[in-house]
């Protein structure tokens, strides 16, 4: 940890001010060994005798990352650890006041075939992809929101907040973020992001990187050399559902969105603040695989709305981030004339995934669905029609209102689908409640 301490100095020097701050330095070996410090800041918002917080990599093995010290406002202090992914850590804070939290960290990030869930958490010779590989607050509405972690979905659920950020990386690698990034000394990199639910790292070899910018938002693909042409077409997808996104929905909400290349496992892409993550076979098969393929960023890119934006408890109720982000991403695919397309593939998907998964409806949370069974086709492609069926009774003009109403009045923030539910219904002009007990059982 020695050399961290010195890295911590560079890092006081970007420190900002905000409600939740994470200032986080990490050092990564080509090994995967990895060793961490980590600062969180801010003020809370109910009267804490704990704080809860969250080592997402912990549940597909315990040495992936582990805490080996804590201390609060500057005092070294015990924690518990209730299980893999949950530390609890004992403190004083009232509303309104400010806390601190350090913590000393370790791990190792471990091989793709060894990796576990998505592979977002793995190595391979030229990637490494960091996703919560530093301890996260849970979130807080009157009581602390912690959800078990499955293997299949996404298990974050996360406030907001401002980073700063030091990565030292091995000879030959470079640092992607979720924030802004530079290089900064030898094998140094520091990033900072505002607003971000999480800060993804991706520590790349050996890649290629093309760049387009719309309306103040700058565009970068990367992808290994010989998928140049995928690389291409990756970021035609992304500027176009862009163009189609900021046009019905507003602004996109961060200044910048990289699309990057890396094996992942079981999934075709995964969103994260300002990044997406697509699939290696994607590319690989990009050549006579043209409509999985441009769903994939259609869809990502949308999560930059609802998830990273528009928060909500994804294990809980999956649906109501992952229907809107499918549903938005068939805004993509009518621009392109191909909406009919789409719209037989979610019937298709909704259809097989209801005999895979017969008890299970689009509201229902993540453990209705062992093993993933169903998940999919249910929650995304179900989903998507039962919102396309609202759009079609409400008209264009009123459910575009409530989506730009929903994602103003929860911007930064966690909603509830009941908040989404309750906004389209205040929007409508005539009645939806027989659309939500016939696909919501609500």
């Amino acid at each position: 940890m020695r050399r961290l301490i010195g890295l911590s100095l560079l890092l006081a020097l970007t420190a900002c001010a905000a409600d939740l701050r994470y200032d986080l330095i990490l050092s990564v070996a080509a090994d995967g060994a990895l060793i961490g410090e980590a600062t969180v800041t801010g003020i809370a918002p109910g009267d804490w005798t704990e704080a809860v917080f969250r080592l997402y990599p912990a549940a597909t093995g315990a040495d992936r990352l582990a805490l080996r010290a804590v201390s609060v406002d500057g005092e070294m202090r015990p924690w518990e650890t209730v299980e893999p992914t949950v530390a609890v850590v004992p403190l004083s804070a009232r509303a309104g006041e400010t806390f601190s939290v350090s913590f000393a960290f370790e791990g190792r990030v471990p091989e793709l075939e060894d990796a576990g869930g998505y592979g977002i958490f793995a190595r391979t010779a030229h990637s490494m992809t960091l996703a919560q590989a530093y301890p996260m607050l849970a979130p807080w509405k009157g009581e602390w929101l912690v959800e078990p972690a499955f293997p299949w979905g996404d298990a974050v659920v996360a406030p907001v907040a401002d980073y700063r950020v030091i990565v030292e990386v091995p000879e030959g690698w470079t640092v992607v973020t979720s924030g802004r990034e530079m290089e900064v000394g030898q094998r140094l990199y520091e990033a900072q992001g505002d607003n971000l639910r999480e800060m993804m790292i991706v520590l790349l070899s050996g890649y290629e990187a093309q760049t387009a910018s719309l309306a103040g938002v700058r565009l970068r693909s990367l992808a290994m050399p010989g998928h140049r042409t995928a690389g291409a077409a990756a970021l035609a997808v992304a500027y176009d559902a862009l163009q189609v996104y900021q046009e019905l929905l507003g602004p996109c909400p961060f200044p910048e969105l990289d699309l990057v290349e890396v094996p992942l496992l079981g999934v075709a892409g995964v969103e994260y603040p300002g990044l997406i993550l697509a699939g290696t076979s994607y590319y690989e098969r990009y050549s006579y695989e043209r409509f999985v393929f441009p769903m994939i960023f259609a869809h990502e890119a949308a999560h930059q709305w609802w998830y990273a934006e528009v928060g909500t408890n994804q294990v809980a109720e999956p649906w109501a981030d992952e229907a809107l982000a499918t549903y938005t991403s068939g805004l993509y695919f009518a621009a392109q004339g191909r909406f009919q397309e789409i719209l037989r593939y979610w019937e298709d998907g909704y259809r097989r995934a209801r005999i895979r998964n017969r008890e299970a409806t689009v509201a229902s949370p993540l453990s209705a669905f062992p093993g993933g069974e169903g998940y999919g086709g249910i929650v995304y492609s179900g989903g998507a029609l039962f919102l396309h069926e609202v759009r079609t009774r409400m008209g264009d003009g009123a459910f575009f209102q409530a989506l730009r109403r929903y994602r103003d009045e929860f911007r930064w923030d966690i909603a509830s689908g009941g908040d989404l539910l309750r906004i389209l219904e205040e929007e409508s002009p005539v009645p939806l409640q027989d659309l939500y007990r016939r696909w919501l059982g609500r």
